[in-house]
């Protein structure tokens, strides 16, 4: 699978087996939470990377990092990573979701990998496990990369997140989704990622509230996206044989593998 789409909001949406990105002739001002390129950053390349093979520990990645390794990865598909930013999930990459959303003038992109049979927490309750010199417990993931024509201050696009954050816990609580420990109502998954990016050129919006135009976008871009990659396709979390929830885990018992 290769394919490319021209988003309406600017840029080019590059889907294959391995990754999927989006990629700007001219460079764009972007917020993430990847951990690579992650923050704010201009670049030219998001990318949400597949892992194909899964390594134990974050040192066993090639390259002895996960930072590192997905440095490697941008390398080895042409990008360069000083204008990359890159997420890491296991998700199948067709079955993304991408939309497109409008309000006059206003046009914004969302793409959308996710899963969370295994992962499913509810912000709040107890952790299950504790990083400790490096070492922690990465698993997985709902990642959105949304692209906005519009130009955001800084404090805007914090808040932006915000407002995503608050459309895919929305999709999550409607498709009824449970917290795998306790059985809570889940408001994501712990390792979920999102990738915000403007154009600086663009027209300037400041107010990113969910009573906003741009907030209400960003919210139904993100509800959208998740509630599709979660139930539209051909087996979506909650028909697969192999998931059911587990017994709450006491966490007195996981103390001796985190010392």
């Amino acid at each position: 699978m290769d394919t490319k789409t021209i988003l309406k909001s600017g840029g080019i949406l590059r889907v294959t087996d391995t990754y999927l990105d989006i990629s700007f002739e001219k460079e764009r001002f972007s917020l993430s939470t990847a951990i690579f390129g992650g923050g704010f950053k201009k670049i030219n390349h998001a990318v949400n990377q597949k892992l194909t093979v899964f390594y134990p520990s974050p040192e066993k990645f090639p390259g002895g990092s996960v930072s590192e390794y997905l440095r490697l990865s941008l390398i080895d598909h042409g990008y360069a990573p000083e204008k990359s930013s890159s997420l890491l999930t296991a998700a199948k990459m067709e079955w993304h979701s991408h939309k497109t959303f409008c309000c006059h003038d206003l046009l914004l992109d969302a793409v959308t990998t996710g899963g969370v049979e295994k992962t499913a927490a509810r912000a709040g309750s107890a952790p299950l496990y504790e990083e400790s010199s490096g070492k922690f417990a990465p698993v997985g993931t709902i990642n959105i990369i949304i692209t906005v024509n519009g130009s955001l201050p800084e404090w805007t696009m914090v808040r932006s997140l915000i407002s995503i954050t608050e459309g895919k816990t929305a999709a999550l609580q409607d498709l009824g989704i449970a917290d795998v420990n306790t059985g809570a109502v889940a408001t994501g998954t712990c390792t979920d990622g999102i990738t915000l990016i403007c154009d600086p050129n663009g027209p300037v919006y400041t107010d990113a509230g969910t009573f906003s135009v741009l907030g209400a976008l960003l919210a139904q871009a993100a509800y959208q996206t998740v509630f599709d990659c979660l139930e539209t396709y051909d087996q979506p979390w909650n028909q697969s044989p192999l998931i059911s929830t587990p017994a709450p885990v006491d966490l007195d018992l996981l103390k001796p593998s985190l010392s």
